[in-house]
């Protein structure tokens, strides 16, 4: 497997259970393509609306140092190759599709879901 590969595998594993921050933020990557996955917006732009609209939240990214490497990893590959790759991750781990969607019926997730909304409608201005 390639270090890129690897990469991905822990990027993603790491997603997967990076819980109440991290999963709404792939979750918030709707089937319509139009979240997380799919943004044109830099690591440092989403990081910069994170911490103007949800300090909450930024603070929580910031106090998980590795996921937020992680995350800004995953955000530095091209949108299709970053699709890809969580496709292939969720095709090979059905749990953490499971998790996902389990995720998403919660009432936590809407709330999450609505503020990443807010930051990656906003995240050019940054």
């Amino acid at each position: 497997m390639t270090r890129i590969g690897t990469r991905i595998i822990l990027v993603c594993s790491g997603l997967a259970v990076a819980g109440s921050l991290l999963a709404p933020a792939l979750a918030a990557a709707d089937p319509g393509g139009s979240g997380m996955l799919s943004t044109t917006c830099s690591f440092d732009q989403i990081d910069a609306a994170l911490r103007a609209q949800a300090p909450d939240l930024a603070a929580k990214l910031d106090a998980n140092p590795e996921k937020k490497a992680r995350l800004q990893d995953l955000l530095n590959l091209p949108v299709d190759q970053r699709q890809q790759k969580i496709q292939e991750f969720l095709n090979t781990h059905p749990d953490a599709q499971a998790k996902m969607q389990e995720r998403r019926n919660s009432p936590e997730f809407q709330q999450h879901a609505d503020t990443l909304r807010a930051v990656l409608d906003s995240c050019h201005n940054y």
